[in-house]
């Protein structure tokens, strides 16, 4: 890794209150520790590619066949010891063993996948017309030389196995039984996790913060409330609680938090605090963020300080006096010296919870209310667990959570706590060995989506949707023996990574469903310590990666060129919240340089002004996902892109330019993420046959679009979706030929919109009735169809500038999940049938007539919205 260790922090201070070692001895623990990441899920995937029959297309091959079983073989015979020799890695030659076996497991993978493609390739070619094929007969990729050229690469890793395969010999490698993932997730079909409104024993501490909070005598514009503490102690949790009590909800006119972490930049401060990520010019954003605070009096948490300069401090101060009088500034750090500088109250110096609050908060993760928790041995093992805890929240969380993901009975605790525990003892830093621990007894699986994870920057709010979509373009999703798809497999992998406290802070959807979550400093300097040499993030623009480097990120924007030779195995390029002005822009002869990274499979280039992405992208033909995301001055995007036949997720949300998507998108997507992009102006024909089409969140109608039917044929759509430009199909309701028209006597009404919105709404029936959230915007019809009032899953219900509407039906008591529901500008809609509602908002022409707790998001005229 290119990053420095966080542990060289003034922080040594605070580490004294619970044992805990200085610097130089931390530094030393995890230098000497083994925190490579295990091989068993990269050889899982190779062996399950080489017993797949996707290949028999290629079996023109001479011995194909035979080279396949012989390579599954050596495969699996070198697996059998990889558990062992991970074990005894700390000896130099089974560590360069493991080295080299990573090199050509990875190498093997792409060949592997290489076939694949090939094979998909004649497929989909087969079903062209005969000229085309006897064009491609004579092309440089007919089947006989591709197949020679795969042939060569097949032999030449081959043999590398096979010097592997002898050298374990020599290194007495014994055999040892692989993981079985599916296994692994049948031990516990429930998680245990604690959010963080469950926080415990931090009453005192929020009461303290209320009362200097709350103080209306107070005499300074800006006091600042420093809370002190080692990392996992729950300073960030106890912030929240007190930002998100009602009392102090009520109490500021203004509420920002900021996190701040490892850079101490005055200027990203400021514009996290102003939302401005594109302004480049410090006097610009200085003035804005006076402007934004003037005269109010305001909350604002500072999270994670770490630097000690107390001139920095001085002018970020400066900032901020023109705030109101009372504010408040809640800073949240490990160092005394940050607390020093900063408070002008007495630091909080949080210290661990109690036995009687460590025993609870244990118990509530590691029984989740089960049988278990009678059971006063196991009780009595679970304690002397927990002392070694030291109360810190995260330790105590991770290590219940991982007994309970386990399920292990009486012996395997006593055998956790005689024989795990006992290494616990021998090292300084003892919070951080249980959280590595945690993650040693991770499933190989598991341990690379964790360590994926540390290509984000701390403090990153991290989509889970988005992650489970970056997990299964890089193939870390092992695939279930039953009916479920990847994504579903992969949510279960996230709940078990959060379960265990490997995530924390979820935020939660209108729909109920876990939306986002961020993962805690601590955990996330433990990623980037398991990651190895695979794994660079780039902090400068200075691009310099090893030829073992597979997964890059860049966190500033960087110059691409030129990209080392050894950088084709490159199958990530990842740029995280780059940046860079509206002048510098991410030019196209920056793009041409990705061209040659044939290996990549997952591209992520957001927010960077590319004007145009070059047809030579269809060289990349392993990407699987594609991230373009708020290029708002990119129209379009090469028609080369369907080339790209193994292509699962493409976003461009936020592209506004964006006018006109390809035809023919490729049959292989599975996410196509479109919200944002407003110059949209119809969709490309052939979208019906996207039958493993999940995410569609736009749908635009127009004369030049694809027919509004081609919907009929996705049965797999999931997650949102929003249909827009209805206004067409009222001069061509013919046009939904699943409307039955049961209105044929109302054709002659003098309000004709009235009548083809009824049709055209009961023409949208949807596929099935899992509808968790619909809004309807601008419908101009009287009556509802009938198909609404069986949606027995919908929790969230919006009208939007309804006017012809002037009630709700009886039949609305069929809605048995409905919780919300908000009515706005509806002025002729009788909305007395809302008495079992729980959250309802009412809004006639911005004035609220009906409010109870609801967060009302805005509509447009014309717009209906689908969510799952």
């Amino acid at each position: 890794m290119t990053t420095t260790l966080p542990v060289a922090r003034s922080d040594w201070l605070i580490f004294s209150l619970l044992n805990i070692s200085t610097p130089i001895e931390l530094l030393i623990l995890f230098l000497d520790s083994d925190f490579d990441i295990r091989m068993e899920a990269l050889a899982f995937t190779v062996l399950e590619k080489l017993s797949s029959a996707a290949y028999k297309e290629l079996e023109i091959i001479w011995n194909f066949k035979e080279d396949m079983e012989r390579m599954k073989n050596t495969v699996s015979m070198i697996t059998a010891v990889l558990l062992d020799a991970e074990a005894k890695a700390n000896n130099h030659q089974v560590s360069n063993w493991l080295e080299k076996l990573k090199d050509v497991l990875y190498d093997a993978d792409d060949l592997l996948e290489d076939f694949s493609i090939e094979a998909l390739r004649r497929k989909v070619m087969a079903g062209n017309n005969r000229v085309r094929r006897t064009q491609a007969f004579f092309s440089k990729s007919n089947k006989i030389a591709c197949g020679l050229k795969l042939g060569y690469r097949m032999k030449a890793i081959q043999k590398r196995l096979d010097d592997i395969a002898k050298t374990k010999h020599d290194l007495q490698l014994n055999d040892r039984p692989m993981e079985n993932p599916i296994a692994y997730r049948e031990q516990r079909q429930t998680y245990s996790f604690v959010s963080k409104d469950e926080v415990i024993g931090r009453d005192e501490e929020k009461k303290c913060i209320k009362s200097y909070l709350l103080d209306d005598n107070a005499t300074n514009n800006v006091s600042i409330i420093p809370i002190v503490g080692i990392g996992g102690l729950g300073k960030t949790a106890l912030a929240q609680l007190v930002y998100n009590d009602n009392d102090v909800q009520g109490h500021f006119e203004l509420k920002m938090w900021v996190h701040v972490s490892d850079e101490f930049d005055i200027k990203k401060i400021s514009r996290d605090i102003i939302g401005d990520e594109k302004n480049g010019q410090m006097e610009q954003v200085q003035q804005q963020l006076r402007n934004k605070i003037e005269g109010k009096k305001f909350l604002l948490v500072l999270d994670d300080v770490w630097n000690e300069d107390h001139e920095l401090w001085l002018k970020l101060k400066s900032m901020f006096m023109d705030g109101g009088k009372g504010s408040m500034i809640i800073v949240t750090t490990r160092s005394q010296t940050v607390a020093k500088i900063t408070g002008t109250h007495p630091p909080l110096f949080l210290k661990g919870l109690d036995s009687q609050k460590s025993q609870e908060l244990f118990s509530r993760v590691a029984f989740c209310e089960l049988k278990e928790q009678n059971d006063l041995e196991l009780l009595a093992i679970g304690m002397d667990i927990v002392k070694k805890c030291a109360g810190v929240p995260l330790a105590i969380r991770t290590i219940g959570s991982l007994l309970f993901a386990r399920n292990l009975g009486r012996s395997d605790w006593l055998y956790f706590k005689d024989a795990e525990f006992s290494k616990i003892d021998q090292h300084k830093d003892k919070i951080f060995a249980i959280l590595k621990l945690s993650y040693d007894h991770l499933p190989s699986f598991l341990k690379k989506c964790f360590a994926y994870c540390s290509l984000f920057p701390k403090g990153f709010m991290f989509e889970k949707k988005t992650l489970i979509q970056l997990w299964v373009a890089e193939g870390f999703i092992q695939q279930s023996n039953d009916i479920r798809c990847v994504e579903d497999v992969g949510h279960e992998y996230f709940m078990s990574l959060l379960s265990m406290s490997f995530f924390q802070d979820v935020s939660i959807d209108d729909c109920g469903g876990i939306s986002t979550c961020k993962m805690h400093d601590i955990m996330h300097d433990l990623a980037q310590l398991v990651t190895g040499n695979e794994y660079v993030v780039v902090e400068g623009e200075e691009l310099n990666i090893g030829n073992r480097t597979r997964y890059l990120s860049s966190r500033r924007g960087i110059q691409l060129s030129p990209i080392s030779s050894s950088s084709y195995k490159l199958r990530t390029f990842h740029v995280v919240s780059p940046q860079m002005n509206a002048s510098n822009r991410f030019l196209q002869s920056d793009v041409f340089s990705f061209s040659g990274l044939k290996f990549l499979r997952v591209l992520t280039l957001c927010g960077l002004n590319i004007e145009e992405i070059p047809n030579s992208i269809e060289e990349m033909k392993h990407l699987r996902y594609i991230d373009l995301s708020r290029n708002n001055v990119l129209k379009n995007l090469p028609p080369t892109i369907t080339s790209l036949l193994n292509l699962q997720t493409l976003k461009l949300s936020d592209c506004s330019k964006l006018e006109i998507l390809p035809e023919n998108l490729n049959r292989s997507l599975r996410h196509l993420e479109l919200n944002g992009c407003e110059s949209l102006t119809c969709m490309p024909c052939g979208l019906g046959q996207l039958t493993d089409l999940q995410t569609l969140t736009l749908f635009v109608l127009n004369s030049g679009s694809t027919s509004v039917n081609e919907l009929g044929e996705l049965n797999n759509l999931r997650g949102r979706l929003e249909l827009k430009g209805l206004n067409f199909l009222r001069n061509n309701a013919e046009k939904i030929e699943s409307a039955k028209d049961p209105f044929e006597d109302d054709l002659s009404s003098p309000n004709k919109n009235l009548v083809e919105d009824e049709i055209i709404f009961l023409g949208l029936q949807p596929h099935h009735h899992s509808l968790r959230k619909l809004v309807i915007d601008g419908f101009c019809g009287s009556r509802l169809p009938d198909w609404m009032w069986n949606l027995s899953s919908l929790l969230t219900l919006e009208f939007h500038n309804c006017n012809s509407l002037t009630s709700l039906p009886e039949e609305m008591s069929n809605l048995v999940s409905l919780q919300k529901l908000c009515i706005s500008n509806c002025l002729s809609l009788n909305w007395n049938k809302i008495s079992s509602i729980r959250e309802v908002k009412i809004i006639r022409r911005g004035t609220r007539i009906l409010n109870t707790p609801l967060k009302f998001i805005p509509g447009r005229p014309s717009l209906l919205k689908y969510f799952t």
